[in-house]
């Protein structure tokens, strides 16, 4: 698969690395279109860029859906409120996939009482396939992973084929572009940038490209926000984290400041170092249905460590693959059950398969361990607002609203 590798290399942004699972696809691709060599195959992608569309989708799957990370939304939302709407607001997503990022923004922003002519969300793609399905408006059953926070449910409305249509009035805000990562160029600067687990697919040298055109195109005090396995991007740039939990968002300070404020801490500060900052140099994402780049069998080998184990079961998720993750944090959780991230993400995955009642317990045992988590309040408040209690939802936001504040003064 040498010669695949090198192609891979030369025609994409892709990480080349040729695993079992691509060199599978491979072999099921020649066979299906009647090439006998991997050179013959390798000569198909060059001349013909539907198949090499459909390799590049199966190496980058457009996973997505609907408030991936509520806690980013419920920061977006905040400064959002904060905006001046006298200027016109920018926001991109960058790797939209099938849309879901950009509707969460939009509904967020509806939820604000915002116009499409007070706030403009870019949503760039490679794929002009997905970009097809994101201008329907429509989220896929597929998407609905996760409850949908009760101030943007009323701009997501259900269709009869169990999708998700976004307001038109949230999508008259979007404006859809094709474009390439390694090769892109924005013409203006935005207030809000969301690039979210598209690194992890990319090579090298596109991953330092995509980390300073992230700070470049970021307005003076605008936010940016990754991916759980991304921030390792952002580590020659002027960026700084935010404290607030699983938000995974960074600022870019004004070169005047000499000060950066108490609120934001520098992007690999031992105090916010995600537990990711141990992940392999290069990771490769558990396959999901589609197929994509599997890590090692560290679930079921006998000497994996934790960090192993957690890895697996954060770049599964990540994927799609909840059983895969489920299973690594059911092993690690039996060695070190006060593991308090392991908590949060058993949590995340209960929660996107459905089994609130399990993942009610997990986000409150991670309270108990850790009264400041931000992100186990949230998700304690949408589960309350499925119960429809929204005493209880209104008082997980306050604890949540507070967190940042206690953590200042401590």
């Amino acid at each position: 698969m040498k010669e695949l590798s090198e192609w891979l290399a030369a025609n994409t942004p892709l990480e080349p690395e040729v695993n079992k699972f691509v060199e599978l696809f491979a072999q099921e691709r020649m066979r299906l279109l009647g090439d006998k060599t991997i050179t013959h195959y390798v000569a198909r992608l060059q001349r013909d860029p539907k198949e090499a569309m459909n390799l590049h989708q199966h190496l980058a799957p457009p996973e997505t859906w609907l408030f991936r990370y509520v806690a980013a939304f419920e920061v977006l939302r905040e400064e959002l409120q904060k905006c001046d709407r006298s200027k016109v607001i920018h926001v991109a997503s960058l790797g939209c996939a099938t849309g879901s990022e950009p509707f969460s923004i939009a509904a967020t922003a509806l939820s604000c009482g915002f116009t499409a002519e007070q706030i403009r969300i870019l949503a760039l793609d490679y794929s002009d396939e997905h970009l097809a399905l994101s201008r329907t408006g429509r989220a896929s059953a597929l998407a609905q992973r996760t409850p949908i926070p009760n101030w943007a449910s009323p701009f997501l409305r259900p269709t009869t084929q169990g999708q998700l249509q976004l307001d038109p009035h949230g999508l008259a805000m979007i404006d859809f572009l094709r474009g390439d990562l390694s090769t892109w160029k924005p013409d203006r600067l935005f207030d809000f940038v969301f690039c979210r687990n598209v690194a992890i697919y990319l090579n090298e040298p596109t991953k330092k490209r995509l980390g300073k055109l992230l700070s470049e195109m970021t307005k003076p005090n605008g936010l940016v926000f990754l991916g759980h396995a991304d921030s390792v991007i952002l580590a020659d740039t002027d960026m700084r984290r935010s404290e607030v939990d699983h938000a995974f968002v960074f600022t870019k300070q004004e070169k005047v400041q000499q000060r950066t404020p108490d609120i934001f801490l520098k992007a690999f500060s031992p105090a916010v170092r995600p537990v990711v900052q141990s992940l392999p140099a290069r990771p490769a994402p558990s396959k999901p249905v589609s197929g994509a780049k599997q890590l090692p069998n560290l679930v079921e080998t006998p000497m994996a460590s934790t960090v192993d184990l957690f890895t697996k079961a954060q770049i599964a998720a990540d994927s799609g693959n909840m059983l895969v993750a489920e299973r690594a944090l059911v092993e690690l959780l039996a060695v070190k059950p006060a593991e308090i991230e392991a908590h949060v993400l058993f949590g995340c995955v209960q929660m996107a398969q459905n089994k609130f009642t399990e993942a009610e317990r997990s986000f409150t045992k991670v309270v108990y361990l850790d009264p400041l988590n931000s992100l186990a309040l949230l998700s304690l408040a949408a589960l309350a607002d499925l119960r429809n209690d929204a005493k209880s939802a209104e008082r997980f936001r306050d604890r949540a609203a507070r967190t940042v504040v206690e953590k200042r003064i401590d």
